[in-house]
């Protein structure tokens, strides 16, 4: 079976055809005329066909001329439908692929060179797919192999070198160092084989001095990259002796090799200290470098790099910009393992800052960014890398090989997740977007939702106050940032339509509006997403679509989507979701028999647990559920007539005791939640609610003393437990304020669990407590609008107990309080009291007036 690399050929062994006898007649006759001749017939306005051409282009290729072969073979337009014509293709192909590459040997500008390359580059490859020219299959390969090796794409550069050396030796003196280079570089990197390819090299009989030391010098280097340092230092001594009279002579290809011998020789010192040190994972790899904050080395190996970096900073001013430039990153890893950052940036920044802008600078530049991050400095990070991407973009000079560019794209893509790990999450966004040349779009996109979407975390976490309540700023500045995220996963998706990535990039946009609470948005994309998802995933996107039309007001069609998901994916856990927001669905359609329904079936399915979220939401939800239609509806009853009201109230009955059941049981399961503290206020009025029932029947004519006993005793032990559950939730939120902060709902609680309490204690004719309850409450909430009614309360229970003079001081003691409550709880009062201040002022003012009436009248009644 024929390798992929060797020419594919139809004609049968030894023989040639028409048109490949055809052209090497015309080569022979052309490379004797000279192309003189040539350039006078078409001066002379002599047209010449395709055929024609193609045979003067080859010609021109074997006298030499190789950019005018391929000049010439580009003109020659060859009729598909000819097939004599079309056998000229691969040696067309070849010529302009020729052309091209000895074009880019001839350029000055390396970016020149670079494009020349990229040219050549498809016509060659087509010539190799389709069959080199006869007996051009080594230079085909040779030719191959060099432009791919130029412009970084050294794993298959390897395979075409290797088939130009097998094919014609005469190329190994030429070939098997750049074949050694690539096998180093690839992206499946194999120095030990490039190892044995230079030293196969070195072997060979034909080398001077100065070919061999050159070729030592990539030894020297591929036992470094092996990391077998001790192997290497004696290499170099040994090379140093033997162009030491060359050194002596001042021979300028000997002192280049003197300062790359210098610079190998600090790497092997370097990476021996390097291998020396304990591994520990969690040590962060700046520029190649574990750094560990206050290491110290022992003093032997500072004192080497000491010396080593003394030599490197010679380098830096007296060698060649390639060495130079290596030298100072070596310095600053240097400075790294001496734990001095800040030596070590400076060095960085000047590799960075080299002229011309080349390989070297990239590094300096990448290890900089790295540097800068794992300090968070954010805004420098983006600096640094602004300024790299320029420099990347319009440099002439920069090699950008395989290995390098998923290196560094790799090494970016750390730095961002080192700053959004610092918190530093803007710079975060702003980096990975100026990287995006580097990166690529998608990925840059990526980067940025992902910086985004943490920010938007980060922000909910920050913004919590006491209780776990969420400030507003917070929750819109979170909002902000997580449809920042899902505009960049979306970008990215767009980006990413044609690979594996775009779905899941997709699911990651919609997650992010979601939590931006951008539900028309998300509800858009899920449309793309569940046309593509795979079954298996099918669920959660049923479910994230009926939250997104839940929340745009749609909840038919919300409840649609979730059905499907309830019933067509039926062993899916997702269904549990989807069953609690298609009864909230339900639930705003006033449908609450559905509702009520779907979350039973979530509490007795038997494949949740009260341990998971779900079965706990749904518990809750069915307990607010019940709650709200059971206070509805008795709200409703105290508007009927006396016969209606009981009937009303009787058959609302098993409703409220469902709610209380259910809230009874997420108290005890789940206390203390936030959601579970509403839960237990619910719990107290629905009490106060049950008591209800009982009273109004005992306004029924023609009760027999034993019912009526009966019916009060009903009431009171609903009042008592409704007082119980309010002392209860009351005393654990004072505790709570003790050590922290309560949240704003805590402290809507609080107040309305003390009030609760006060209220019951009055309904219970228990009127000392319940003045002392009340006024508790008024010097806990002195100069704010609850304590306004905190003194009516308390001034209504004096009078009670017969201590009208205490009740009289209390209304004018409230009206002189609400002067002293500042303007702040203007838009307070009416939240927590029955007025707003304008109305309280009317009233009190008129309760102020009837007192002061009635001390008049008595002072006139008095003798």
């Amino acid at each position: 079976m024929a390798e992929p690399d060797e020419p594919k050929n139809d004609a049968k062994p030894g023989g040639r055809s028409k048109a490949t006898v055809a052209s090497l007649g015309f080569v022979t006759m052309f490379t004797m005329v000279g192309f003189a001749y040539m350039f006078s017939i078409v001066a002379g306005g002599r047209e010449i066909d395709a055929r024609q051409t193609m045979n003067l282009a080859s010609a021109q290729y074997v006298a030499g001329n190789i950019v005018v072969a391929g000049d010439l073979a580009a003109k020659a337009t060859l009729d598909e439908e000819n097939e004599e014509e079309m056998e000229l293709y691969p040696m067309q192909q070849f010529l302009i692929g020729a052309g091209s590459f000895a074009r880019a040997h001839q350029a000055i500008s390396p970016r020149d060179r670079h494009e020349q390359m990229e040219t050549a580059l498809p016509y060659l490859e087509r010539s190799n797919d389709l069959g080199f020219p006869d007996g051009r299959d080594a230079e085909g390969h040779r030719m191959l192999g060099e432009a791919l090796h130029s412009i970084g794409r050294h794993e298959r550069a390897v395979k075409h070198l290797r088939r130009a050396v097998e094919i014609d030796l005469t190329l190994r003196s030429k070939l098997l160092p750049l074949l050694a280079r690539s096998l180093a570089s690839s992206i499946s990197a194999k120095p030990d084989e490039a190892l044995r390819t230079i030293v196969e090299h070195l072997n060979e009989a034909s080398l001077d001095n100065r070919g061999r030391s050159e070729a030592e010098i990539l030894r020297i280097e591929l036992l470094n990259q092996l990391k077998r340092y001790d192997d290497a230092l004696p290499v170099i001594a040994r090379v140093e002796d033997e162009i030491s009279d060359e050194l002596q002579l001042q021979m300028p290809w000997a002192m280049q090799l003197q300062d790359q011998l210098s610079l190998q020789r600090g790497v092997a010192h370097v990476g021996r200290i390097i291998e020396s040190l304990p591994r520990e994972i969690t040590a962060q790899v700046i520029a190649g470098i574990p750094v560990v904050s206050g290491r110290k080395l022992p003093q032997d190996q500072q004192n080497e790099l000491l010396e080593t970096i003394r030599v490197l900073d010679q380098l830096q001013r007296e060698a060649e910009p390639k060495v130079a430039g290596s030298a100072r990153l070596l310095v600053a890893q240097s400075y790294l393992l001496l734990d001095d950052p800040d030596l070590a940036l400076a060095r960085l920044t000047q590799a960075r800052q080299q002229r011309p802008f080349d390989s070297r600078g990239l590094e300096g530049g990448v290890s900089e960014i790295e540097l800068l991050a794992s300090r968070a400095m954010g805004d420098d990070v983006v600096q640094t890398a602004s300024y790299l991407v320029r420099e990347i973009g319009q440099s002439q000079y920069l090699d950008f090989p395989e290995t390098t560019r998923l290196e560094v794209k790799q090494r970016i893509i750390d730095a961002i997740a080192e700053l959004r790990g610092a918190g530093e999450f803007e710079p975060a966004v702003k980096t990975a977007t100026v990287t995006s040349p580097v990166l690529g779009v998608a990925s840059s996109h990526s980067q940025a939702g992902i910086a985004y979407r943490d920010w938007g975390e980060a922000t909910l976490e920050a913004g919590k106050g006491p209780g776990g309540e969420l400030s507003r700023e917070a929750s819109v500045a979170a909002r902000e940032r997580f449809r920042g995220a899902g505009d960049a996963f979306s970008d990215a998706a767009k980006e990413q339509f044609d690979t594996d990535e775009y779905v899941p990039t997709l699911w990651l946009a919609i997650e992010s509006y979601q939590k931006g609470r951008h539900f028309s948005r998300s509800a858009a994309l899920l449309e793309d997403y569940l046309r593509y998802e795979d079954r298996g995933r099918i669920p959660r996107a049923l479910v994230a679509h009926g939250r997104a039309l839940l929340a745009d007001g749609n909840a038919k069609a919300a409840i649609d989507s979730l059905q499907t998901c309830i019933i067509e994916y039926d062993r899916d856990p997702m269904r549990y979701d989807a069953r609690l927001l298609a009864a909230q669905a339900a639930a705003d359609l006033g449908d609450r028999e559905s509702a009520r329904e779907w979350l039973e079936a979530n509490l007795t399915d038997g494949q949740l647990t009260p341990q998971s979220p779900a079965w706990r939401d749904s518990l809750l939800t069915l307990g607010e559920m019940l709650f709200a239609e059971s206070l509805s509806d008795t709200l409703k009853a105290r508007e009927l007539e006396w016969s209606e009201r009981v009937e009303a109230l009787r058959a609302t009955r098993p409703t409220l005791q469902a709610a209380m059941r259910r809230l009874d049981e997420a108290v005890k399961r789940y206390w203390p939640l936030p959601r579970t503290q509403m839960a237990a206020y619910s719990l107290a009025r629905g009490h106060l609610l049950s008591a209800e029932l009982p009273e109004v029947e005992l306004e029924s004519d023609g009760l027999q003393d034993t019912a009526r006993r009966g019916l009060g005793q009903k009431a009171n032990l609903e009042r008592k437990a409704a007082l119980d559950q309010f002392a209860m939730l009351a005393n654990f939120l004072q505790n709570e304020q003790r050590d922290n902060d309560l949240s704003d709902k805590q402290r809507a609680l609080l107040r309305n669990s003390l009030i609760g309490q006060a209220d019951t204690l009055r309904d219970m004719d228990r009127y000392a407590e319940a003045a002392e309850a009340y006024r508790d409450m008024s010097l806990r909430y002195m100069n704010e609008p609850a304590s306004l009614e905190a003194f009516l309360g308390q001034s209504q229970m004096m009078r009670k107990i017969g201590r009208e003079r205490e009740a009289d001081l209390l209304i004018r003691q409230a009206n002189l309080v609400l002067s002293r409550i500042g303007a702040q709880w203007d838009d307070e009062f009416d939240k927590v009291t029955r007025y707003d201040r304008a109305g309280w002022e009317r009233y009190l003012a008129w309760m102020v007036e009837r007192l002061d009436q009635g001390a008049k009248l008595t002072s006139q009644a008095t003798p």
